[in-house]
């Protein structure tokens, strides 16, 4: 989802804002890739892997999710979307009562001894008590979203300062202080239809409110000598990401690097030089183009200014006489690298219909920009770069899953 903040932020939602007011109240371990700079060479950790599985949400979205645990002395679990556009943690409190709520499973602060209420600038309310009563006057946080697959939705927060940890404490775990958005309402359309409890922001910190909110620059504080990049890989029905480091054998080739355009906005945003359905240029970017990688969208998405012109371009797919659809790459041209995508990933259904978002921006906002959601990001390796805010692209490697064990019994390998 793509968000903007002016407090704080949360999820490539597509749009994010953040209202401060007083209320009431791994995996297998993969390889490290250096950055290339000298003080990389020898010092990176292993990174850690998180394991990520494909659900279904509401309206034909789907999302990759993964296991958070929050809290001590037991850990509370919650799946959560790894989000690449928004800057919290963002899990529904114990004390919501909204329906959406109470769809999913909710973090408790006083199930945790590590808890701390925090105010939005990241004090501690109360210096002799962990948690303040229900009836205290707190900072409440109101993100907005507005999201290409499930539409629009509000979540109004406190702020709480917990341990979150990621991964297994049995195997490879790793865990920082984080100020969580723990929501106590949560609008029921769009929230409803999210098939996971919370998120975990990955944007950069102009999507976080105050520092402590960013999970991956909280991480970094804590934890010497990982490096400072993550790494996404998808699959059919599965995925993993990478924090500290990649792992090679998820990719066909080398890594191709692009500066972050505007840093300071918090997206991971690369520039599109244009856009074409095979020899057709559906937009040929002279006014700018971006694309924001967006972890919270199943399908391309386009601002309103170029979606029908996209839309028609795309409907030219037709049945396959042996099934599925016909129709010409469309690809994503970013300078020296191409995002192919196969008819298969821009059009489905017995019609052959489109599958795009239409992003929810005004006619000025994000002029140019398109989401980079699922449908693109299956096709690549994506690397992100905190510290020297850039992107990298690799043509992902063949995934094979093996069925059967033992030697009287089959196995089976299928690209997924």
């Amino acid at each position: 989802m793509l968000c903007r903040s002016i407090i704080c932020s949360s999820q490539i939602c597509v749009f994010l804002f953040v209202v401060v007011q007083q209320v009431l109240a791994v995996a297998e371990p993969g390889s490290c890739i250096s950055s290339g700079s000298a003080s990389d060479v020898g010092s990176c950790r292993q990174p850690l892997a998180v394991q990520l599985q494909r659900v279904d949400g509401g309206k034909g979205s789907h999302f990759y999710v993964g296991r958070l645990s929050i809290g001590k002395p037991e850990p509370q679990v919650l799946q959560v979307l790894f989000d690449t556009a928004s800057g919290h943690v963002l899990l529904p409190h114990k004390m919501c009562k909204s329906p959406a709520c109470q769809k999913h499973r909710s973090y408790s602060p006083w199930k945790s001894s590590t808890a701390w209420d925090i105010n939005a600038t990241g004090k501690a309310l109360d210096q002799d008590h962990r948690l303040v009563p229900d009836t205290a006057v707190r900072d409440a946080v109101t993100v907005e979203f507005a999201q290409a697959d499930l539409g629009d939705g509000k979540a109004s927060a406190i702020l709480v300062r917990d341990q979150v940890c990621l991964g297994s404490e049995f195997s490879s775990q790793v865990c920082t202080e984080v100020d969580v958005m723990a929501a106590l309402q949560m609008e029921e359309e769009f929230f409803s239809d999210m098939p996971f409890d919370g998120m975990l922001g990955l944007g950069l910190g102009g999507l976080s409110t105050e520092p402590g909110c960013s999970f991956f620059s909280r991480l970094l504080d804590h934890t010497p000598g990982l490096l400072p990049q993550f790494g996404l890989s998808l699959g059919a029905q599965s995925g993993e990401i990478y924090f500290g480091g990649h792992d090679s054998s998820k990719l066909a080739a080398p890594l191709t690097w692009f500066p972050v355009l505007f840093p300071e906005e918090g997206f991971w945003e690369v520039a599109i030089k244009a856009v074409r359905l095979g020899n057709q240029t559906l937009d040929n970017c002279i006014d700018g183009c971006r694309g924001i990688v967006d972890t919270g969208a199943s399908h391309l998405g386009v601002h309103p200014n170029r979606f029908d012109v996209l839309s028609r371009a795309l409907a030219v797919a037709a049945p396959g006489q042996g099934g599925g659809c016909q129709g010409e790459n469309l690809e994503i041209d970013l300078g020296n690298f191409l995002l192919i995508l196969p008819v298969m990933d821009y059009a489905a259904g017995p019609a052959c219909k489109p599958q795009l978002g239409s992003l929810p921006l005004g006619p000025d906002e994000f002029k140019g920009v398109y989401a980079l959601g699922e449908s693109v990001l299956r096709r690549y390796y994506t690397a992100f770069d905190w510290q020297a805010k850039r992107m990298g692209f690799a043509p992902a490697s063949t995934r094979r899953v093996q069925f059967g064990a033992g030697s009287r019994q089959a196995r089976q390998e299928f690209a997924v």
